[in-house]
């Protein structure tokens, strides 16, 4: 009876430590305050979480911008072993359209939708917050709204004419998929808007949080305005609005007045670093022994003028050329991976967001095809970028095809392997065709990445 006694004590002793632990105080954690915290009334710790993650978030992008869209506009070559449709299917070898869900292209569409995510939840936030004030809350939106039109462009581009979903606030219920042109014409709205809240702002030099030394330089309301503005020259160029470019660069950081290739690269720069951070997606190191680099499509070194100096950015592949038995010219014979980039020398080293050189391009590209064209001032932009290189000036004929045909042989070199500029810059010029891209790999050239699926089955619904 007593053995009894203490089993029934052990038990009730039990139960009543299983029922006091089930009742288990809420604890939110400061490191990773919950979405309904942050939207409610963010604190500015709080905030600040949001804004360093959106910075990581706008580099989401980069690897897949490059590694594809530049397979597609043959700046490149994808020698990766580690999967035969990285060449088969981005270089369209065997395969003449692409495909839902295409291979391994979602870091140009799912990435660049994530950022805008957070960008959509720091604008909510900062709009909800009372522990900011109004100024204040500008320049959070501001910024948000900035990178938002940034990232959309990525999908965008991929899509092309079968356009995207600009309208993602609420993911459960989205707005339409908009064609081409009205998706350019939202994107460059948020970007206005973006431009709008930070000239809200009444002191343009200080900021409510903290920025990493991708924006050294535009740490500053001022330099995001000139960010924003960069931005919005670049999609007004998309959209065939040269004017509006051209009013764009006036408040952006473009300098003609540079002479050197370090004026050049100003802009602000996405940053990488090592575990737990996410290294430099384009680094390889210098001829070693591999079986996934990307390779400088060798048409880079054979249609460069001599002494262009940008071909200081390739390193040829001395003892260990790349090969992929998938490359290869319509003989049967490999083509030999001779050369990579050399840009960067470690995996913590930044990449390029938006720089200087591409400003001139762009305003030459805008007096060139503005109506009515301005060809002398086109060149001497040119010029800029020629003579720094260390080119001599523009000799070829002044029409205005002739003068766009220099101009995007300049973005080839200058822009080469910053987001996928080639494959662009021919699709939107109506000049991606074998005329201008060296087939010698073979295969076929897409001008869009097919619909998602999970867009289709979303309208089916």
């Amino acid at each position: 009876m007593k053995i009894v006694n203490r089993y029934s004590v052990m038990l009730l002793t039990g139960l009543t430590l299983i029922v006091g632990a089930c009742e288990i105080e809420e604890i939110n954690d400061p490191n990773n305050p919950s979405l309904g915290s942050v939207l409610t009334n963010a604190s500015k710790p709080e905030l600040q979480v949001l804004v360093t993650g959106l910075e990581a978030r706008n580099r989401g992008y980069v690897e897949n911008a490059n590694q594809l869209f530049g397979s597609f506009g043959r700046e490149v070559l994808p020698y990766f072993g580690s999967d035969p449709r990285f060449p088969n299917e981005w270089l369209g070898l065997g395969i003449a359209e692409t495909y839902p869900d295409f291979f391994a292209s979602a870091g140009t569409y799912v990435q660049p939708y994530l950022a805008v995510k957070q960008a959509n939840v720091l604008i909510q936030a900062a709009e909800n917050s009372t522990n900011i004030t109004e100024d204040e809350r500008f320049a959070y939106t501001g910024l948000a709204k900035t990178i938002k039109g940034f990232q959309l462009i990525w999908p965008l581009m991929q899509q092309y004419q079968n356009g995207i979903r600009v309208d993602v606030t609420n993911p459960l219920d989205p707005g339409p998929i908009l064609e081409y042109d009205a998706a350019l014409s939202e994107i460059r709205g948020i970007l206005a808007d973006g431009a709008a809240d930070l000239q809200r702002v009444s002191d343009m030099e200080a900021l409510p949080y903290n920025l990493t030394a991708g924006f050294a330089g535009f740490e500053s309301i001022a330099g995001l305005l000139e960010i924003n503005n960069a931005i919005a020259a670049r999609v007004a160029l998309y959209d065939e609005d040269f004017t509006g470019a051209l009013q764009a660069l006036e408040g952006s950081f473009m300098d003609l007045s540079v002479t050197t290739p370090e004026g050049l690269q100003r802009g602000p720069v996405h940053i990488w670093g090592n575990a737990p951070d996410q290294p430099n997606p384009l680094y390889y190191p210098l001829d070693r022994q591999t079986s996934t680099i990307l390779i400088v499509h060798p048409a880079m070194i054979d249609d460069a003028l001599p002494g262009d100096r940008r071909l200081e950015k390739f390193a040829r592949r001395v003892e260990n050329p790349a090969s992929n038995a998938n490359i290869k010219l319509a003989s049967g014979e490999l083509i030999p991976g001779e050369y990579q980039d050399a840009r960067y020398q470690s995996p913590s080293d930044p990449t390029p967001f938006i720089r200087n050189e591409e400003l001139i391009l762009i305003y030459a590209e805008a007096q060139a095809r503005k109506s009515p064209m301005d060809l002398e001032e086109a060149i001497r932009a040119v010029n800029i970028i020629r003579n720094i290189w260390g080119l001599p000036d523009y000799q070829g004929e002044m029409t205005q095809d002739a003068v766009i045909d220099e101009i995007l042989f300049q973005r080839r070199y200058s822009l080469w392997l910053e987001g996928g500029h080639r494959w662009i810059d021919l699709r939107r010029t109506g000049r991606l065709n074998a005329n201008y891209v060296d087939m010698r790999a073979q295969g076929n050239l897409f001008t869009q990445v097919a619909r998602r699926s999970s867009e289709t089955n979303w309208n089916s619904r």
